[in-house]
């Protein structure tokens, strides 16, 4: 009876224990799902490898995110105390304690249905197909290559009229030009289209097989040379000079043409010069008219003392632009200058001034020699500083009268022009020296021949 009794009891006490055991672990599931949900109300959990991250959903507390593995809290990064995490968490730390003292397994287990969010892929948007666009086709050009009958494409505009003296045009085969053409004194060659007329004076013209000209040509003096594929939209007109037709010349290198460009070249550089010695001669007479006493004095003064005079002259090119610099400079610096800088071309044209004195006088001085040797009388001072000047431009006037018979004959047009250019270089040079002399000299007696005017 005893032993039944016992095995009984042995029964019962088994029975309870593991009841016992079925109930605890139902109560800790119960703790647990209550704690995984706590916790999913108050923070966005992460789950890593080693543990979870914890992000607080209330952001008031400056807590980014909390760390847990291995039972070790970590605040943004940083190991935390109890007494920490309750400064910084609150009423939240006492969860987090929680979840910190679970075994890593039942951590990971409890939200092992979370993963880490994958970013989901950008929904590919459907590009709406473009509405079918009308082919355009470029518009037909109406050069058409004439060899066989082809299109060309102008791909160059060359612009309004084009005008050359002394020189040859080109008008290559992907130009258009929307006007004239016009060579004088040089050949033209066109291969390309010209949308007015072709004009060429002393010189010969040539139209390539895509050349068209959709107005007249007109050839003076020169071979015009047409290729059988070249258009022509007018009329062809080509004169000769005197009874030589030179338009029908065959030569591969027309000498007409270089000589009417030397020509018409010497013609513009003989009319520049003769302007220039009428504008010196006009500014030389009203020199003398306002000062003809002082124009006497520089010229003896040049006369008596023309290298010292030279010498001065070119020391005072060489230090303008110089002291031109330093003066600026000077004056932006010490910035009370500043306003004195509207001088500085008075200044250049005062020294201009001194200048176109300093010549006149010198222009002077040879007109009053030259009358001298040959007889002439003196009384006039205006004609007198007139012939100085021709005698001092002389030989560029030459030059330029020389240069109309062309290239033959360059040699000797270019030694007048250099002898021209340094005789007059001399003038000026000397006449300023002479200024600066009669400036800072003391007067000299005047020389024979010299005209001294007094007083009545």
């Amino acid at each position: 009876m005893i032993g039944r009794a016992g095995m009984l009891a042995l029964a019962v006490v088994a029975v309870g224990a593991a009841g016992g055991d079925r109930l605890g672990a139902q109560a800790r599931a119960t703790d647990a799902a209550g704690l995984r949900a706590r916790i999913e109300q108050r923070f966005e959990v992460l789950p890593l490898r080693e543990g979870l991250a914890l992000r607080p959903r209330d952001p008031l507390r400056g807590v980014r995110s909390v760390e847990i593995a291995g039972g070790i809290i970590a605040v943004d990064g940083s190991l935390t105390s109890g007494a920490e995490l309750r400064d910084k968490l609150g009423a939240d730390a006492d969860l987090i304690l929680q979840l910190s003292y679970l075994p890593d397994a039942e951590r990971r287990s409890l939200f092992a249905d979370r993963a880490a969010p994958q970013p989901a892929p950008a929904a590919s948007i459907p590009t709406p197909a473009p509405p079918d666009q009308p082919s355009v086709q470029p518009e037909p050009d109406s050069t058409r290559d004439n060899t066989n009958g082809t299109p060309t494409r102008r791909s160059r505009r060359g612009g309004g009229d084009r005008v050359r003296v002394g020189g040859r045009v080109t008008v290559t085969a992907d130009e258009v030009v929307d006007g004239d053409v016009v060579a004088i004194g040089g050949g033209a060659n066109v291969d390309g289209e010209v949308r007015g007329d072709v004009v060429s004076v002393g010189g010969g013209l040539t139209l390539g097989p895509r050349a068209i000209v959709q107005n007249n040509v007109v050839v003076v003096g020169g071979p015009l040379r047409r290729d059988p594929g070249a258009r022509i939209g007018g009329e062809i007109q080509e004169i000769g000079i005197g009874a030589i037709d030179f338009g029908r010349w065959d030569w591969s290198m027309n000498p007409l043409s270089m000589w009417g460009g030397a020509m018409v070249g010497s013609a513009f550089a003989l009319v520049g010069t003769l302007a220039r010695v009428a504008i010196l001669c006009l500014l030389a007479a009203l020199v003398v008219l306002l000062g003809r006493e002082y124009v006497e004095q520089a010229a003896a003064r040049a006369a008596v003392e023309p290298l010292k005079a030279g010498a001065i002259g070119l020391l005072a090119q060489l230090l303008f632009l110089p002291v031109l610099i330093i003066t600026i400079v000077v004056m932006v610096i010490t910035i009370v200058g500043i306003p004195l800088l509207i001088l500085i071309p008075f200044m250049i044209l005062g020294l201009a001034l001194i200048g176109l004195v300093g010549f006149t006088a010198v222009a002077y001085r040879v007109g009053l020699h030259l009358a001298l040797r040959i007889g002439w009388s003196t009384d006039n001072p205006y004609l007198t500083t007139v012939g100085g000047i021709l005698v001092l431009l002389s030989p560029a006037l030459l030059a330029r009268i020389v240069g109309l018979s062309g290239f033959p004959i360059f040699p000797v047009t270019g030694i007048l022009v250099f002898t021209g250019v340094m005789i007059e270089y001399l003038a000026w040079t000397i006449g300023f020296g002479s200024m600066a002399l009669l400036r800072f000299s003391r007067p000299r007696p005047p020389l024979p021949g010299a005209i001294v005017t007094t007083a009545s």
